[in-house]
């Protein structure tokens, strides 16, 4: 088999879609992308090592102008959907700062767009951003979350200070302390409901009646009673839902756009004739495996702007929107290196004629009929009960259950059937990798999410993708915790058949995933790196110093003229994270007290 370029891309999912901004070079290395410009990561990797102290350790790329980017792709997909139906209600993009609260993420979001709205969940975010945008006080600030009266009485010194808020309004007594506590000028209201709509992803319960956020359609008719008998019904500009995040379905989209139209004209016909928007909140995905319509983001825009033009032709409400990961995301790729490689079995026999005994006996299973007897036979080899009277005689015993393993591995996938055994115990057990490799970073800092809500990430090496790859390698990282693993493939769904030298199917006809990252050359592996793209939304916030390990360097990475490459902060010093817990070593003189530059 004569392997390409194109196969290369096809497996590793560069140079399409999410990972538009990776590429492979002729030569296999792994290449940056951005704004027509490419460097290769071995360059930054290099630049990395020989500019800082950190010669041996991974680190986060940070790259802004993806955001940038991202957030164009979203105002033009708005800009189309809107002329293409005549639609003339504005588009607002809000920024929910709890994706990534970085100062570098929302600089940049500051700095692409003059007008480009933030949404608060907390009284901490809201301060932040307070302060943030203090000369910016244009800048819509949307307010979600738990009010209390601590919290309304800061919205009140901002309101006086001529901050642009929308709060939104989730129960009954919400409503009541916010009219008692703030004045009745100078604010807008939301009403924030529960969305009647079944949506599918990994926070779908953001959806239906039984949505922990948001008002129910009791309590809906409630706080527009209350409004009306306080006379503020002309607060009440926003109608508002969210319906959860990575929602990858257009058609579930569709159905949540009718849902909030439909009860936007019924609030209407109510009497509130001052609501002018709806929030249609987040939910807008990143394409993490490769399989998701390429122009996704477009026709998420055109569905909204299509159902509002449709349903409420005389009213066309300005529309908002609260993408945070698919603004982010992209900004973000972890840079993994290598510390050492394991092999789970001995590639070589001590004894020669010990192997041919146990190969006579092995040889037996081989030249099954079918996928099923293929993993009966497998499972007939690993319930054998042999007599291993020496270490030398399980060495060779080993050796040569890797053998027939990838025989088998090989025979099961030639067998027309193997898509209907791909899930049995058995057929895990022969399609798990047969090496390992570890890296010096922990799970739970760099890409919690993983462990957490068993979010994919894809995993890239950065060299020798010209080639066809020899196996498949699970990374594990070093904390002293089993779940800090990343062994998920999933697979590129193609007609085309592509394998490992070593007979595992990197390509199906149906969206599958393996338990392994492909690789060029397990031998290069020590002392190499891995990338981990799209690392941007919720993983710097949502992370945990688990035995101790805290935040990796973070490389500001910019293509202009020339490639920028500037160390924006250091790692985390031990003595950073101690203090955290309430450790204080004054006079320690160890040197990994130091702060790391942060």
């Amino acid at each position: 088999m004569t392997w390409t370029i194109a196969d290369s891309k096809l497996v590793y999912g560069v140079n399409q879609k999410d990972l538009s901004h990776l590429d492979i070079s002729s030569n296999g290395k792994l290449e940056l992308v951005i704004d027509g410009k490419k460097i290769t990561f071995e360059e930054i990797v290099r630049h990395f090592c020989t500019t800082t102290k950190y010669q041996d350790c991974s680190f986060a790329i940070r790259l802004p102008q993806l955001i940038v980017s991202q957030i164009k792709k979203l105002f033009t997909s708005f800009r189309v959907a809107r002329e293409k139906y005549s639609y003339k209600g504005s588009y607002h993009p809000i920024y929910p700062i709890k994706v990534n609260h970085s100062k570098f993420i929302i600089d940049t979001i500051r700095k692409a767009h003059p007008n480009y709205a933030f949404e608060s969940g907390t009284k901490s975010e809201f301060i932040l951003l307070k302060e943030v945008l203090k000369d910016e006080k244009h800048r819509l600030i949307m307010c979600n979350g738990n009010k209390d009266h601590e919290f309304l009485e800061e919205m009140k010194i901002a309101i006086r200070e001529g901050y642009t808020i929308c709060l939104s309004i989730e129960s009954v007594q919400e409503l009541k302390d916010t009219l008692t506590i703030l004045p009745r000028k100078g604010f807008q209201l939301a009403f924030r409901i529960k969305p009647y709509v079944s949506l599918h992803g990994h926070w779908g319960t953001s959806s239906s009646r039984h949505s922990k956020f948001g008002l129910a359609i009791g309590e809906l008719v409630e706080v527009m009673n209350l409004l009306k008998e306080r006379k503020a019904t002309s607060l009440l500009t926003t109608l508002h839902a969210h319906p959860g995040s990575q929602i990858t379905s257009l058609h579930d989209i569709e159905n949540y756009a009718h849902f909030m139209a439909t009860v936007f004209r019924l609030l209407h016909e109510n009497g509130l004739t001052n609501l002018r928007a709806i929030n249609f909140g987040g939910g807008l995905p990143i394409d993490y495996d490769n399989r998701l319509d390429s122009l996704f983001m477009k026709k998420y825009a055109d569905i909204l702007v299509k159902v509002l033009a449709q349903e409420l032709p005389a009213l066309q409400p300005e529309l908002l929107t609260e993408s945070g990961r698919a603004i982010t995301a992209l900004s973000t790729i972890v840079v993994v290196k290598t510390i050492d490689r394991y092999a789970v079995f001995p590639e070589s026999a001590i004894d020669e004629q010990l192997k041919n005994h146990f190969w006579s006996k092995a040889k037996t299973l081989l030249h099954a009929k079918s996928s099923k007897e293929v993993l009966a036979n497998w499972q007939q080899w690993e319930d054998s009960q042999l007599v291993l009277d020496s270490l030398q005689h399980l060495h060779d015993f080993e050796h040569v259950t890797l053998l027939l393993k990838r025989k088998l591995r090989e025979e099961f996938f030639q067998h027309n059937d193997y898509l209907e055994y791909l899930n049995t115990p058995a057929a895990k057990s022969l399609l798990k990798p047969e090496y390992t490799v570890q890296g010096n970073f922990s799970i739970f800092n760099s890409i919690c999410d993983l462990v957490l809500v068993s979010q994919y990430f894809p995993v890239i090496p950065l060299n020798n993708l010209h080639l066809q790859p020899e196996t498949l390698v699970r990374l594990f990282d070093i904390t002293c915790d089993s779940d800090g693993v990343v062994d998920v493939y999933n697979a590129p769904v193609s007609e085309k058949k592509l394998a490992t030298k070593d007979h595992f199917q990197l390509t199906f006809p149906k969206e599958l995933t393996l338990g392994g990252i492909p690789v060029g050359k397990k031998d290069e592996l020590i002392d190499s790196y891995f990338v981990i793209p799209l690392a941007g939304a919720y993983q710097d916030i949502i992370e945990f110093d688990h035995n101790l390990l805290g935040d990796l360097p973070d490389v500001l990475v910019t293509a202009r003229t020339d490639w920028q490459i500037t160390l924006l902060t250091g790692a985390e010093s031990i003595g950073d994270i101690l203090e955290d817990l309430g450790y204080h070593f004054p006079n320690s003189n160890d040197p990994y007290f130091d702060n790391g530059g942060k």
